[in-house]
């Protein structure tokens, strides 16, 4: 069964979307990882269906989507190409971001090029539009020592999850897939605790000092993720990015050290209630590839062939355990139509297995609503065309 309205791709049920990722079906379904910002979401898909939580608020907001919102977005994953409803405050845009499992974020000041915002944990966020720009500053970790505070929220507070049972309820009796978000381990350490440089040098200078902050912040994680999973969330989806386009940003034997324990004890919760894991991480970590197939990973994205790592490949390889959502070039919506649908057809050809067919990084600013629908025809045009 294809499941497209006028050759633009519908959104998948849920037994569509197990047959895949149990590989009892090779079907190819889209997955939009995110825009670069709000306002080209509403220009490529309509105003209708962009959420009212889409952007943060001048307060912390907690639990659930507002319940307006709800049918909106159901509408968003569809008209974006998503398998699956984001579930929870703020999550929706941005793949791996927002909602009850990532520290709230505030508004604190909001102009036509520019917004700041400000996160639980004190760290500040500058995002700019046209082009799109953003960075984290003014951390409340300036240096690692033994006895350092790390100020977190309660994850047992109830109001942080208040709603989202029934939010979760509300799709899944429509057989909707959901998902939320969940801080990573490596990105959110430098994202909102300690700056990025710093985190890098000191994986080697101060092991111990490390090893304290990362087990902090992975046990309020997996708190927080038993939350999200007791209120029947499906996918819980994490953003780790562990590689640049050439290799790791750290050696195999530090991610094993430090962050694969975390990411195996996640996978381990997700699936003791019946849910999935979804990891996203850039770049070449082909190093590490078999860490995550032993640790039951259940979904990997963006597998960029710009940074080396081929779709079809490692489908071969790990494609009976691990389903892969990405295999689009970082420079994919710079090609002509015609490019990008040779590029597709390759994927359609060469990929024998089921897998979502995802963006790299986002959708660009300078994609067109003509651009964004020869995309979407393109991909029902294959779809029907290889009967997939």
């Amino acid at each position: 069964m294809l499941l497209k309205t006028k050759g633009v791709l519908k959104m998948i049920t849920r037994e569509h979307f197990l047959a895949v990722l149990h590989g009892e079906s090779n079907e190819v379904f889209s997955w939009t990882m995110s825009f670069f910002n709000e306002l080209l979401a509403e220009k490529l898909l309509g105003k209708d269906c962009i959420p009212s939580d889409a952007i943060p608020q001048k307060e912390f907001n907690f639990g659930a989507s507002p319940q307006a919102d709800w049918a909106v977005k159901a509408l968003y994953a569809e008209r974006a190409g998503m398998p699956a409803v984001p579930v929870g405050w703020g999550v929706g845009i941005y793949f791996g971001h927002g909602g009850p499992g990532e520290f709230r974020e505030k508004s604190i000041s909001f102009t036509e090029n520019k917004r700041l915002t400000l996160y639980e944990t004190g760290v500040h966020k500058e995002v700019r539009y046209n082009p799109h720009f953003y960075h984290h500053y003014n951390y409340p970790l300036d240096e690692l020592t033994m006895d350092m505070a790390i100020n977190l929220p309660n994850p047992d507070d109830p109001d942080r999850y208040q709603g989202l049972a029934d939010e979760v309820s509300y799709h899944k009796n429509r057989n909707r897939m959901t998902f939320t978000s969940l801080n990573g381990f490596f990105s959110g350490i430098h994202y909102f605790l300690y700056s990025y440089e710093k985190f890098l040098m000191d994986l080697l200078l101060k092991p111990d000092e490390v090893k304290v902050l990362i087990d902090r912040l992975g046990e309020y994680n997996l708190k927080v993720a038993e939350h999200l999973l007791q209120a029947g969330v499906d996918l819980i989806c994490c953003c780790d990015d562990l590689g640049s386009g050439n290799s790791l940003l750290m050696s195999p034997e530090l991610y094993r050290r430090y962050f694969r324990p975390w990411h195996a004890a996640l996978a381990e919760l997700c699936h003791r209630y019946g849910a999935f894991l979804h990891l996203h991480s850039h770049g070449n970590i082909n190093l590490i590839m078999k860490d995550l197939y032993e640790i039951g990973v259940d979904i990997l994205n963006p597998l960029d062939p710009y940074e080396n790592m081929d779709l079809s490949e490692l489908a071969d390889r790990y494609g009976d355990r691990i389903t892969f959502a990405g295999g689009l070039d970082k420079f994919f919506f710079d090609w002509s139509p015609e490019e990008q649908q040779a590029f597709l057809e390759n994927l359609f050809v060469k990929v024998k297995k089921g897998f979502f067919i995802m963006d790299s990084g986002g959708i660009p600013e300078n994609v067109t609503r003509e651009g964004w629908k020869c995309f979407e025809e393109a991909k029902a045009a294959l779809k029907n065309k290889y009967q997939r």
